[in-house]
Formats: structure tokens, C-alpha cells, sequence
């Protein structure tokens, strides 16, 4: 994969949150395990989307479900479709060469 341009992009629901500018940075670092293996010629960050309807009912599911009620996370859907498609569509120079 080194030799090959490679993209990587992520999707979480922390990227919707009202405060959202101040994780950003946070968010970013959860790609370091991928850069660790391999640069990226581009990174997309976006929000997510969270059906509390797929939540499970074990501890992380409950956690989610907890932070909802609570206000934290929003739920819903919040992904930016046209924005997730200027994203990959700004990739064709870098993925061309």
C-alpha cells in the first residue's frame, strides 16, 4: 500500500456534536494507527449518522444510548452528502497519479 496513493477517511457521530470544532483535532488522532502504516494523500473527517434503534443493549450500546438522553451525542443523521462527495471527487488528481 506505501507505493499506491491511498485515501482514508472517517465517519463519527463526536463530528456532529455542537461542540464539534473543539474534537476535531482529538478525531484526527484516531487515524495515527493508519498513518502508521501507510501515508495518506488525503484524510476526510465527517459526521456520522446514529439510529438509537441499532444501539445494542450491552454496556456500550447503553453507554450511547445514556449520552443521547443525556444530550451529548446527537442522533439522527448528519452526514454532509454533498460535502462527502466534493471530498472524493477532489481525490481523482491525487489518486491519477
Amino acid at each position: 500500500m506505501a507505493r499506491k496513493p491511498f485515501a482514508a477517511f472517517l465517519v463519527c457521530i463526536t463530528l456532529a456534536m455542537p461542540s464539534a470544532d473543539k474534537y476535531r483535532e482529538g478525531v484526527t488522532t484516531w487515524l495515527e494507527p493508519v498513518r502508521a502504516l501507510v501515508k495518506p494523500v488525503s484524510e476526510g473527517l465527517f459526521a456520522g449518522a446514529l439510529d438509537c434503534s441499532k444501539l445494542s443493549l450491552i454496556p456500550n450500546g447503553l453507554s450511547m444510548r445514556a449520552a443521547v438522553a443525556f444530550g451529548i451525542f446527537p442522533k439522527g443523521d448528519h452526514r454532509d452528502w454533498n460535502a462527502i462527495r466534493a471530498w472524493a471527487k477532489g481525490l481523482q488528481s491525487f489518486l491519477a497519479a
